[in-house]
């Protein structure tokens, strides 16, 4: 009880098995006992992810981590992405998950991938029974595995390689490996259903699963489906999504928030826009640049420089407020998945070969809710613009009466997923002269179909008489001449469509659509290994591991019509993007025995292993990795590699072609109001070096931005990207006590990536003024000014190769297990302390630390202990997430120096973010019912408010590790039959 005691003051993730279960037959050549999970499980358990030679777990020379699915059950977490995402090399790190509605990420909306150790998801390997699995999704950035493909049905244990593995699986291995594998080992029918529910409604989950196995004399055959049911979290389902808040203080701690007067409470800013009100900028002719004069609401019997029906409000004041349809976004997408997967061998009598096959089907369908702003110009002599006889006091000079009006709508704006992805492998196996070899052939092919509403950016400009880029207009008026037949005046100046967005059924008809596009993605993979030993050395044998592998991946993005055309008023297109790439590689891998039973060394051993790789793109290179192993006895074992990796740009980042965003300038630009104080004198904008390089940057004083939006240009870096090149190194210590029941594991870790193939994005602007090297910061080539309104035009994002990115830490992995009279107790910890995640976007600028930050918090680990006595366990987990602060990074004081907040604070940091899980199951013969909760205490997410240098998802942070603090309870039950 005092060891238990001590274990729950820890933290890590399940893994353990009883080990008194039954062992499952082998799976290809990776073969772990069933009981075997990271626990103190049988010695003579095997794995092989991480070397080609087997080995055992914690008498491996490269780190291993264990996943057993059984035991992720028992803390509530049944999905690929929940278990790998959670796991501490990856919880490290901001992962992609279902909140991510309304952003272009690689793959497209609705994936789940996995990035180990923060690197990034395209250097993290994905196998399924040691083998590639395909990437999958769609857009023109496919790259990453979608782990919804993996068959969870069927799935027995996730083993995680944490270092990097290049010479023994090839490029993208650089932060890991993980390693999905399969039971094999299934007699008869095994159903299961499993149904979740949360406390505060929404993101409710249910999934049916079934797998049938047989085995005869030459062979065994099983089949597993399932599917997968995960339902939507929108914003008005928990508080802090449905009103986020600046969540400003006061000295002596009370808010400072503003008042709404309409709910008489602190103000929501549900939208970072005034929608509902319009923009009314000088005339260009008067000026020479548009400046904003002010901004009008519709308030009834308003007559205001002559504008019958609106009121103006004062300048750049915002008017957002707590819009009733926002509520309705989602947070967490809606997705449905299914799979079928089959796997057999067959042993035919006439030959010494063993066949085996594997075939999968899967597919995902998901949906994403968002809302955006529609922000047509109006020309100052447009019919439809009420703003047309305004007269701009102290510009009577000029003669001239009208203002251009630029109305805030907001709009409704749906997203949708539709992928289907196929895989068959066909290989054999077998003996041959003392050596085991097997051959395969796998393909696989992702074909996806995305769609998303649109409106026509041709139609906005007859519809509102105005040519949008200069906003003069047009000579033909409202609905002139050359307008697409049907024209329909774009009159969004009426309170319904102004404020409530009920735009009429002749204006939905003429100028909103869908526009949809179809992606394909192949790959192609044969390859041949054999493995044994060479001859005898005087300690043991020389084993060697040796191959060949052709793999040809092919990309085909279509976009719909519209985004080729660039017709989508103000948002993403794309042209095009279709590539292919051939890689050829051969490798080896030898294990040898140098010494043994000699004091102080039990057993010594050092493992080399090597890989050629030509690729079609970027030519010939070779990597290498070396281990040495020491058992010092029974008990301590030191363990050490060093090795490289490769990894060649994936088709995206070669072909990807003509990606068009768009963003506002004042998300954007940090130096839109540089200059601005408040009354007493105080500048608005608190960071002193982007007001300095802004003001040295020649910008016009009371320098508002830009008109446009801003367009994020993207593209391949075709024949100029080099691959990329990197180090990983490992030192460890194992203690394997015997007959103690307990193992312990400490590894040292660390990784650099030197011509990272990368892209800025928008953030570019900001680094570039926020650079002490400005204006030759590399950052600042990446944009463009318009030269007369001086706003931002366009940024460049795309694919390049920067310097270097650097990370490395402590791995901590402990197991223990005993049998008391009572029953049987077992706890296991995994955790990870981040030393150092440091980055160089361009060569000379300052290196930048990422530890710490929001979204990468130094430690993170996972604690779980389970008692199992007779038919009944219960199990505890304990997930944590260290704390993490932004105060003082880029310009993130926590202080307000101006505005209506003068002198308030704002958190900028968060405390240490902790979950507990617990569970419990009855296991009869034939059937199991597990039944607990998940965040049992119903831990919401640490709150943060409106800062400058993280991004938040309502009041919090917006990060993976904090998912289930958005949810909060969930109670769940899983029912398993066999027959």
């Amino acid at each position: 009880m005092g060891t238990a005691a001590l274990a729950l003051c820890s933290a890590g993730i399940a893994q353990a098995q009883d080990a008194t279960e039954k062992a499952p037959e082998p799976v290809a050549d990776a073969t772990v006992p069933e009981a075997q999970a990271g626990g103190a499980a049988d010695q003579g358990a095997i794995v092989v992810t991480g070397s080609r030679i087997k080995n055992t777990i914690y008498t491996s020379t490269s780190p291993v981590t264990v996943i057993d699915t059984a035991r992720a059950a028992e803390s509530g977490r049944v999905t690929a992405a929940e278990i790998l995402q959670s796991t501490p090399i990856a919880a490290s790190a901001g992962q992609v998950n279902n909140t991510y509605t309304g952003y272009l990420v690689g793959g497209g909306a609705g994936i789940n991938t996995v990035s180990l150790r923060g690197l990034g998801d395209q250097r993290s390997l994905v196998l399924l029974n040691g083998r590639r699995l395909p990437p999958s999704g769609v857009g023109g950035s496919v790259g990453p595995v979608d782990l919804s493909v993996i068959p969870a049905t069927i799935v027995q244990r996730y083993e995680v390689l944490k270092d990097g593995a290049s010479s023994v699986y090839g490029s993208d291995a650089v932060a890991g490996v993980i390693n999905a594998i399969t039971r094999s080992n299934v007699e008869g029918l095994d159903l299961s259903a499993l149904g979740t529910i949360t406390h505060g409604g929404g993101a409710g989950a249910y999934s049916l699963n079934g797998a049938w196995g047989r085995s005869f004399s030459q062979g065994r055959v099983s089949i597993a489906a399932d599917y997968y049911n995960q339902g939507r979290l929108t914003m008005a389902q928990r508080a802090n999504f449905a009103c986020p808040e600046h969540r400003y203080y006061k000295p002596d701690g009370s808010r400072a928030d503003l008042i709404d007067p309409v709910t008489n409470s602190y103000k929501c800013y549900l939208n970072t826009s005034a929608e509902g009100s319009v923009y009314a900028y000088y005339p260009i002719e008067a000026t020479g640049v548009p400046r904003l004069f002010d901004v009008y609401a519709i308030r009834p019997g308003a007559v205001n420089q002559n504008v019958s029906g609106f009121a103006p409000v004062g300048g750049l004041a915002q008017l957002s407020y707590a819009d009733s349809r926002q509520l309705r976004q989602t947070v967490f997408s809606p997705m449905q998945r299914g799979s079928v997967f089959v796997q057999g061998e067959y042993r035919p009598e006439w030959i010494d070969v063993e066949l085996y096959t594997e075939l999968l089907y899967s597919k995902r369908k998901s949906e994403q809710v968002g809302f955006s702003v529609f922000r047509p110009f109006y020309a100052r002599k447009s019919t439809i613009n009420p703003l047309r006889d305004a007269i701009v006091p102290g510009l009577e000079q000029y003669g001239e009466v009208g203002l251009i009006a630029r109305p805030q709508v907001l709009y409704e704006l749906t997203s949708e997923q539709d992928i289907d992805v196929y895989r068959g492998v066909l290989g054999g196996r077998g003996s041959l002269f003392g050596w085991s070899y097997d051959a395969y052939a796998s393909h696989s092919l992702s074909k996806g179909r995305y769609s998303s509403d649109a409106i026509y950016n041709d139609r906005v400009a007859y519809g509102t008489g105005t040519n949008q880029s200069d906003f003069s207009p047009l000579a033909g008026g409202v609905c002139g001449t050359g307008a697409p037949a049907g024209c329909v005046p774009l009159d969004l100046f009426s309170r319904d469509v102004l404020e409530d967005g009920k735009f009429t059924q002749q204006m939905r008809d003429y100028y909103f659509t869908r526009d949809e596009g179809r992606t394909s993605y192949s790959q192609t993979i044969a390859e041949f290994s054999a493995t044994g030993d060479l001859f005898k050395l005087p300690h043991g044998p020389l084993s060697a591991a040796v191959g060949a592998t052709v793999r040809h991946d092919a990309i085909d993005d279509r976009p719909g019509t519209l985004s080729t055309d660039h017709n989508i008023w103000g948002r993403a297109t794309a042209g095009r993007t279709k590539g292919d790439d051939t890689v050829f590689e051969v490798y080896g891998e030898f294990d040898a025995p140098l010494i043994r039973n000699v004091p102080l060394i039990e057993d010594l051993k050092l493992n080399v292993s090597g890989r050629f790789s030509h690729y079609q793109s970027v030519g010939s290179a070779g990597t290498y990795k070396v281990g040495l192993n020491w058992a010092v006895n029974n008990t301590i074992r030191l363990r050490g590699t060093y090795g490289t990796s490769f990894r060649a740009p994936t088709l995206y980042e070669q072909y990807l072609n003509d990606q068009r965003g768009f963003l506002e300038q004042a998300d954007v630009d940090p130096c839109v109001g540089f200059d601005q104080t408040d009354s007493s004198g105080n500048f608005l904008l608190t960071n002193d070096l982007i007001r300095q390089n802004c003001a040295a940057a020649g910008l016009p004083a009371a320098f508002v931005g830009g008109l446009n939006r801003v367009t994020i240009q993207m593209n391949g870096g075709g024949d100029q990207l080099k691959a990329e090149r990197s180090t990983a190194s490992t030192v460890g210590l194992a203690l394997t006590p015997p007959r103690s029941g307990l193992q312990i594991a400490v590894d040292y870790w660390r990784i650099e990536i030197t011509d990272q193939i990368s892209n800025v994005g928008a953030g570019a602007v900001n680094a570039c003024y926020n650079a002490d090297d400005f204006p030759t910061s590399g950052y600042c080539s990446l944009f463009q000014r318009d030269p007369v309104d001086f706003g931002v035009q366009t940024i460049d994002t795309r694919f390049v190769n920067i310097p270097t990115e650097r990370s490395s830490g402590i791995d901590f992995t402990g197991d223990y297990e005993h049998e008391f009279n009572s029953g049987t107790l077992s706890a296991n910890l995994l955790a990870s302390y981040i030393l150092e995640h440091k980055i160089q976007p361009f060569a000379g600028n300052e290196v930048q630390e990422y530890v710490g930050m929001l979204g990468y918090p130094r430690l993170v680990g996972n604690f779980n202990t389970r008692f199992h006595r007779r038919n009944w366990l219960v199990a505890y987990t304990l997930n944590f997430t260290g704390a993490s602060s932004n105060i003082g990074r880029y310009g993130e004081t926590g202080q307000l120096n101006g505005g209506y907040a003068n002198g308030a604070t704002y958190e900028a940091s968060v405390d240490a973010f902790v979950t507990h899980d617990l569970f419990f199951s009855y296991s009869a013969k034939t059937w199991q019912v597990l039944f607990g909760v998940r965040n049992l205490t119903g831990q919401k997410a640490p709150i943060v408010g409106e800062g400058i240098s993280y991004s938040r998802l309502g009041n919090y942070p917006w990060s993976s590790q904090y998912s289930d603090g958005y949810v909060g309870r969930r109670y769940m039950m899983r029912v398993s039959k066999v027959f």
